[in-house]
C-alpha cells in the first residue's frame, strides 16, 4: 500500500502542483518577491519528491542555506542527472495542470509563480506524512534557491548545465 500510495502521489499531476506552489511561494519570500525561472522547477520538484533525501533535509533548517546543505550532503549531485531526466515528464504534467487550473502562472521573464486561483496552504496540512514532507521538502528547496541567487548560480551549485 506504501509504495503504490507513493508511486501515486509522485506521478500526480495535482500533487506535483502543491509541490511547486510551496516552492514558488518560498522562493519569493526568500528572494523578496522575485519569482523563480521555470528551470528551476525541474530542478527543485525531483529532489522535493525523493525520500531517500529526507535525512539531509531533517538535519537541516531553513536557514542552512543551499550551498551549506550541498556541502554537508555531496551525495545529493550522485546520479542528479539520472534523477532529473526521469522526471522531466512529472514536473512537465504538474507544470500543465498547475496552468491549466490557474493554480500558477508564467510570468513574461519565463518565470512561474502562484496563480490567481492558487489554494491556500491549509490542504497541505490535511495530508499524510509521507507526502506532506515532500512539500516542506519543496518549500526548503525554494527558501534556500531564493536566497542563492540567480538561477545560473543555482544550477552551477549542483553541477547541472541548464
Amino acid at each position: 500500500m506504501n509504495i503504490a500510495y507513493d508511486l501515486f502521489a509522485e506521478t500526480n499531476p495535482a500533487f506535483g502542483t502543491f509541490g511547486l506552489l510551496g516552492f514558488c511561494r518560498k522562493y519569493v519570500a526568500a528572494s523578496r518577491g522575485k519569482p523563480p525561472t521555470l528551470a528551476l522547477a525541474y530542478l527543485a520538484l525531483p529532489i522535493a519528491l525523493s525520500d531517500d533525501l529526507e535525512t539531509s533535509f531533517l538535519e537541516t533548517a531553513a536557514t542552512t542555506g543551499l550551498l551549506s546543505w550541498l556541502n554537508r550532503y555531496p551525495d545529493v549531485r550522485l546520479d542528479l542527472s539520472v534523477r532529473l531526466d526521469a522526471s522531466k515528464e512529472i514536473v512537465s504534467a504538474a507544470v500543465r495542470f498547475g496552468l491549466c487550473s490557474r493554480a500558477l502562472a508564467l510570468g513574461n521573464a519565463g518565470t512561474i509563480e502562484p496563480g490567481p486561483r492558487a489554494p491556500s496552504t491549509t490542504p497541505v496540512d490535511n495530508l499524510p506524512e509521507n507526502p506532506k514532507r515532500a512539500i516542506k521538502r519543496a518549500e526548503r528547496l525554494g527558501s534556500w534557491m531564493g536566497k542563492a541567487g540567480s538561477a545560473g548560480s543555482v544550477f552551477s551549485a549542483f553541477g547541472v548545465t541548464p
